[in-house]
């Protein structure tokens, strides 16, 4: 105790040495807060929506940008309103500050008339995000990401539209209310569909789905695609059978496998023996864009007889000056598992947790721990069962000017005696729940048993280049038998290809005329252009063409 607590003194009177010498110590923050986007926002304002739930939209409008930093070297919001046609409300350089861009969201004006969204998406391509309204050029870096609400069928095809945004660079979410349906939603948002469609079942329930959308605008330019098992979730979760989600494959980054080897257990995957040497990466070759603000962080290993009392960091990342920004500590004196973060307002945010169930972890069989890390709290899971979720403090995005380390002791950073089958953080903080343990011993996926040897398959000989040319000889010991029955007839055959295009065919004969019709007046026959006609002395009428009425001239 006397040590670790002159180790902490001695590491704050190092950082206050620094600062009273004269350097500076900046640290370099990567997370969810510091991506910035060129964001639009493509609204639809028909008459299907209605004024009382086009107020709604506003009010989420503003809710939703709460969640960016925005200004004009950060997040640049954007609006387009649309129904018969698309409208700009407001570009992307045109508001500066926050509490601009929500004033003006409350402000937008609702339209009413039909639903073009695939003119609206065309219209967003190439004007919003254009240099000249605002766009940054691509060389920044920026994202460009649109989010479109719509609460029906669109009476225009998306499907050109949204590829033609796609190829833009422009990311596409899809937000759907009510009857607006699910394959045109797909048609609208860019790839993988699942995290990029969302849908609702009407205007009061949108603000639910706001902090899921921030999640996922974030998770996917911090996160790459990481490979997963075919049985890695659960058959009723939304990942089953997903083979790649966004995430970090802690094993492939510190090359773990390559450098000390693998061994096997029986009926178990193959695992890493660690402790030998130091597992330390850059964190910036790891975490190049930081972490996302909510994740899960799952392992599963198994404590070696050296190391059940030892109290020690299963993971940390700490900055180039030995600060923690992010750990998971295993204390085997007191049998706890502890989460720690470096906090936004505070020094350290740490949830610890400590029962009876978290006691069977510190055996020396296989376990598996997921810790589901999210705004406001953190769950711990043990051998896929949920033990307790604990809240936690605000967090702040971690420095990656410093090191990730697997398994060192708390007070002198020795490398740590543990087996290691997998480590992995993915960006979505559900995947803690929905893990089914099948890389477990006991684990609840049925194991395939070989009881008997399978049978030896015994190659049929190949004919030699003289036999195929000779053929099937006939054997003249004995004499030919009767003739068989009939086979049964056998299946029919494909479909063959279509023939070529024939000539044209000679024309028929003309019909008789028919009966003369009565054009269709529209319900405002007395349209002013057509009254205007009349003034003139040329007659009119206006009459229904195939998606509009018309003033033609003449009489009806």
């Amino acid at each position: 105790m006397e040590f670790r607590l002159g180790f902490r003194i001695t590491l704050v009177w190092f950082v206050l040495a620094l600062t009273f010498s004269g350097e500076r110590v900046e640290a370099q923050r990567a997370g969810c807060k510091n991506v910035h986007y060129d964001l639009a926002f493509i609204l639809d304002t028909s008459s299907s929506v209605g004024k009382e739930n086009f107020e709604k939209i506003r009010q989420w409008v503003a809710n939703l940008v709460e969640s960016f930093d925005v200004a004009l070297d950060k997040t640049r919001v954007a609006v387009v309103r649309y129904s018969d046609r698309p409208t700009t409300e407001f570009t992307l350089d045109r508001y500066r500050a926050l509490e601009d861009v929500k004033q003006a969201a409350r402000n937008m004006r609702y339209l009413g008339g039909n639903t073009m969204t695939g003119d609206a998406i065309s219209y967003t391509t190439n004007n919003i995000f254009m240099e000249q309204n605002g766009a940054r050029p691509p060389a920044r870096g920026i994202q460009k990401v649109a989010i479109l609400l719509t609460d029906g069928r669109s009476q225009d095809y998306v499907l050109e539209p949204s590829k033609a945004a796609a190829k833009a660079g422009i990311r596409m979410f899809a937000v759907g209310i009510g009857e607006a349906l699910k394959e045109e939603l797909e048609e609208i948002a860019a790839e993988p569909k699942n995290a990029h469609v969302f849908h609702v079942t009407d205007f009061n329930t949108i603000d639910k789905i706001r902090g899921r959308l921030r999640r996922r605008l974030c998770e996917n330019v911090l996160c790459p695609k990481m490979k997963v098992q075919p049985d890695r979730f659960k058959p009723n979760s939304t990942s089953y059978g997903l083979e790649e989600v966004p995430g970090f494959d802690l094993m492939e980054y510190f090359n773990v496998k390559d450098i000390l080897g693998t061994r096997v257990d029986e009926s178990q995957s193959s695992y890493v023996r660690l402790g030998t040497m130091p597992v330390v990466q850059q964190t910036e070759d790891v975490f190049p864009q930081g972490l996302p603000d909510e994740y899960a962080f799952v392992t599963t290993f198994k404590f070696r007889k050296t190391s059940r009392r030892e109290d020690w960091y299963l993971w940390q990342i700490f900055d180039k000056y030995g600060i923690p920004q992010v750990s998971i500590r295993l204390d085997g004196e007191n049998k706890a598992v502890e989460y720690n973060a470096v906090g936004l307002t505070k020094d350290a945010v740490r949830a610890v947790f400590k029962n009876p169930e978290v006691d069977n972890l510190f055996d020396r069989n296989w376990h598996k721990i997921g810790l589901s890390v999210e705004a406001k709290s953190v769950a711990l899971y043990l051998d896929c069962k949920h033990i307790q979720t604990l809240p936690i403090e605000d967090r702040e995005d971690i420095d990656i000017q410093g090191k990730t380390v697997i398994g060192k002791r708390l007070y002198d950073s020795v490398p740590i005696d543990f087996d290691l089958q997998r480590m992995m953080i993915y960006c979505d903080s559900k995947h803690a729940e929905v893990e089914t343990c099948c890389d477990l011993p006991t684990g609840p996926c049925p194991k395939k048993v070989v009881t008997e040897a399978p049978p030896v398959r015994i190659p049929t000989p190949t004919p030699t280049v003289a036999e195929q040319k000779r053929g099937p000889q006939a054997n003249c010991s004995c004499p030919a038998g009767e003739k068989g029955t009939g086979g049964v007839p056998g299946i029919d055959g494909l479909t063959g290809d279509k023939g070529d295009k024939g000539e044209a065919g000679r024309p028929g004969a003309a019909g008789l005329p028919g009966p003369g019709g009565q054009k269709s007046l529209c319900p405002w026959a007395r349209h002013p252009p057509c009254l205007l006609m009349v003034v003139r002395g040329l007659g009119g009428a206006c009459v229904w063409q195939p998606r509009f009425c018309q003033c033609v001239p003449g009489q009806l």
